[in-house]
């Protein structure tokens, strides 16, 4: 069994979400390393908090999914435990890449109301 790691989910939510500021997935890192104004933190936060949304609901679907696997574990037969497993682990793995945008939110929301870089 295989777990996509947290940050491949982080980046697959990036790639998902459409800012307001429009920030494409590729240009995210570029603006976090160079963000030094109050305006740039606060559409960073932004970028952060629909990605950790983008999360949120990925692992909502994800859990739908699972309780249905566990509804019926017979229409899965012996892949019932395998199929089990990864749903729970993609839950996991969405719930913590939705901390850690958070996380980041919060970080750069405080940047933004210091005015400037740490």
């Amino acid at each position: 069994m295989k777990r996509f790691p947290t940050l491949i989910l982080a980046a697959a939510g990036l790639a998902a979400c459409t800012p307001s500021k429009a920030l494409m997935p590729h240009d995210w890192a570029l603006d976090v390393q160079t963000a030094e104004t109050m305006a740039a933190h606060s559409s960073l936060a932004e970028h952060y908090e629909d990605i950790a949304r983008t999360m949120d609901d990925d692992a909502a679907e994800e859990r739908k999914l699972l309780n249905a696997y566990n509804a019926a574990p017979h229409k899965y037969g012996k892949n019932i435990l395998d199929i089990r497993a990864r749903s729970e682990a993609m839950v996991r793995d969405f719930e913590l890449a939705a901390e850690e945008s958070r996380k980041m939110a919060n970080y750069h929301r405080q940047l933004a109301n210091a005015g400037s870089k740490p």
